[in-house]
């Protein structure tokens, strides 16, 4: 049963690639016997994921296939995509790294490597949600926006009663603050606690031309110097973040060309 569910991907993904196929085709390419092929291929023509076109007798994918990813967004992708990148931080500095997006007044964490880190005192859930202006992937996402972006969302933060989201800070303020991100590139955020304050520092995830996220490294304040910070931490997250910038852009560029075909 699981290696007809496998086989079964595995044409799936083969079509998705090709476009068609004959049954002798797919039996050759993923080396499987062809009245395993015909068998699986009556399997999902029956379910209305594949289709033979009359003219070449080869299979094709149907508009259902899509259905399959309808629960699956852009950001569910970077979270996928960028795993690997927080991993080899992790591998290197220890400290735990998270994957940030804005979704209407909130930073959500989309993926993490905190079950990988020593050094995670805290650990936080896929889908925590943070308030923007008080986490440093949330300053570092907003300052990166255009000034309308900004702005917008700005205001919806004014309008809640959420005392957490409303910071003390005068407009002239956090104007300062986000200039200030852009210039240095990165933000930073700490949070006092009962024994020692949690730092975060976080850099913007680029494609298009447009800042589409975060990558965020937390670590205890007492742990790290500020030449530390400076000199180790961020270069080696500015480079996790274009090596994500760069994967990021490919799958854009790929989802481009599949609209105009």
């Amino acid at each position: 049963m699981v290696r007809s569910l496998s086989r079964g991907l595995d044409i799936i993904y083969f079509l998705n690639q090709h476009h068609s196929a004959s049954p002798t085709e797919l039996a050759t390419e993923l080396k499987v016997p062809r009245a395993t092929v015909h068998r699986i291929l009556q399997t999902l023509k029956e379910k209305g994921y594949v289709y033979q076109h009359g003219s070449d007798r080869k299979f094709r994918l149907t508009y259902r296939v899509l259905s399959l990813s309808q629960g699956f967004s852009d950001e569910d992708y970077m979270a996928n995509l960028g795993m690997d990148v927080m991993e080899e931080v992790t591998r290197a500095l220890i400290w735990p790294v998270s994957l940030a997006t804005i979704s209407g007044v909130d930073v959500i964490v989309r993926n993490n490597t905190d079950a990988s880190s020593k050094l995670a005192v805290e650990k936080y859930k896929i889908g925590y949600r943070l308030p923007i202006l008080s986490s440093a992937s949330g300053v570092c996402i907003l300052a990166h926006l255009t000034e309308s972006e900004r702005g917008n969302i700005l205001a919806m933060i004014r309008k809640l009663s959420r005392q957490r989201d409303q910071p003390e800070r005068t407009h002239t303020e956090l104007n300062r603050l986000f200039k200030r991100t852009v210039r240095d590139g990165y933000a930073t955020f700490r949070r006092k606690r009962e024994r020692f304050d949690i730092s975060a520092i976080a850099v913007p995830i680029f494609a298009n031309n447009e800042v589409h996220g975060a990558l965020t490294l937390r670590y205890t304040e007492p742990a790290l110097t500020k030449e530390e910070t400076s000199t180790v931490i961020v270069p080696m997250l500015r480079d996790a973040a274009k090596t994500f910038t760069s994967k990021l852009q490919r799958h854009i560029e790929s989802k481009s060309r599949k609209k105009l075909v």
